[in-house]
């Protein structure tokens, strides 16, 4: 089963409290060490390319006053689409929220997904645009509480209702218990889930207004368009870029007028920060209580999702990637532990386990992410066991 030190329930902890209502789907993680990393190499980039993919990051050539890299290795959403993308129509979707994303120092901390080192993979900021791309060909299937399949069975019904008028009381009792099962499959039909029919295009472009990003519009129309991707599986795989690495996003609805990064390297800015934070989570339980309140099967979508909060560094301002904290939501088909716990790692575990217990959920067969050379260690073949059923 594993580990069982060092256990708790999610602490009362003001950044967590928007959580409240999917509290039992959140494992917190707290303590890990993103390895695939080297001392004081590069923060946000060691951060970026260890904590979402295992690969250590690999540098490109860059002036003397900046820094470029990419990734080392494909992003673990990638590894997961490898294997099921090609059962939907998108294998993957890539949206983002904030537009204030560093451009200058390599696809590491400008995109989150990546095929593979040359392969970054630009998301979606503009909700009509990602809507475009997953519905614009979209052909609404058959309903299938309506139609021919109810219609066979009723006639089904009036054939052995008039059949019994010509048997025998032996044969009517078999008749009877013919007609009973057809009675059971049609309201199993008729309790099915509605289905899948086309959205309304999204209104919101993630155009500032008065040159404030409308990030709280625009996280809950890419949280609508995820829903109904979900919901009509046209992908499995999603990730969402709510702010870039070295992000400049200045939340001007907290009545902040300083960039996200430049505040996390003010220690007089730390209440700010911390309100940063909340509303980041804020914005997170969003998506995790639209997956809950979604039926899929006999639960919900959540119950049958794995959702991984993470960032580049554990501290903004020193850059750090040990001590490293992540969220890991949802129940993954029933893979994951549930209710769910604050986990903190007394041996400054490897974050790829992590990863690794999240892939398996997706990808059973997955034996190992990550890889090891001269600048980390990220390769992982031991899946998180605090995760774990």
């Amino acid at each position: 089963m594993g580990p069982r030190r060092d256990r708790a329930e999610l602490p009362a902890d003001p950044q967590l409290a928007a959580l409240e209502g999917v509290r039992d789907y959140c494992n917190l993680l707290t303590g890990f060490d993103i390895k695939a990393s080297s001392k004081h190499r590069r923060g946000h980039h060691d951060g970026c390319a260890g904590f979402f993919s295992g690969f250590p990051f690999i540098e490109l050539p860059h002036a003397e006053n900046s820094y470029s890299s990419k990734f080392g290795g494909p992003s673990i959403d990638q590894v997961a689409a490898a294997a099921v993308g090609a059962q939907t129509f998108l294998p993957s979707l890539q949206l983002a929220v904030s537009k204030r994303v560093i451009t200058g120092e390599g696809p590491t901390l400008q995109y989150l997904s990546h095929k593979g080192p040359d392969q970054p993979l630009p998301p979606f900021f503009n909700p009509q645009e990602a809507f475009a791309a997953l519905f614009e060909s979209f052909v609404p299937p058959d309903d299938p509480t309506k139609g021919p399949r109810v219609d066979i069975l009723d006639a089904v019904r009036e054939d052995v209702k008039a059949l019994k008028l010509r048997v025998g009381s032996a044969d009517k009792i078999r008749l009877d218990a013919h007609l009973a099962s057809v009675e059971q499959i049609k309201k199993q039909i008729e309790t099915l889930p509605p289905a899948c029919t086309l959205p309304g295009m999204p209104i919101e472009t993630n155009m500032d207004i008065d040159g404030a990003e409308p990030i709280e519009l625009v996280n809950a129309a890419m949280v609508d368009i995820i829903i109904e991707a979900f919901r009509c599986d046209l992908t499995r795989i999603v990730s969402i870029q709510f702010s870039g690495s070295v992000g400049y996003h200045i939340f001007k609805s907290l009545g902040h007028a300083k960039g996200h990064h430049d505040m996390t390297h003010d220690t007089a800015d730390n209440e700010a920060v911390d309100q940063c934070t909340i509303k980041t989570v804020e914005c997170f339980a969003v998506l995790l209580n639209r997956l809950k309140e979604t039926v899929e099967g006999d639960g919900n979508l959540l119950d049958n999702s794995v959702v991984i909060l993470g960032s580049d560094a554990a501290s903004g301002y020193t850059h750090s990637v040990f001590d490293q904290p992540c969220i890991v939501a949802g129940r993954g088909g029933g893979t994951l532990r549930y209710p769910a716990e604050h986990y903190h790692s007394p041996s400054s575990e490897n974050t790829s386990d992590i990863l690794l217990a999240c892939l398996q959920s997706v990808v059973p067969e997955a034996t190992e992410v990550g890889a090891t050379n001269a600048d980390g260690d990220g390769y992982s073949n031991t899946p998180c066991a605090a995760l774990l059923a």
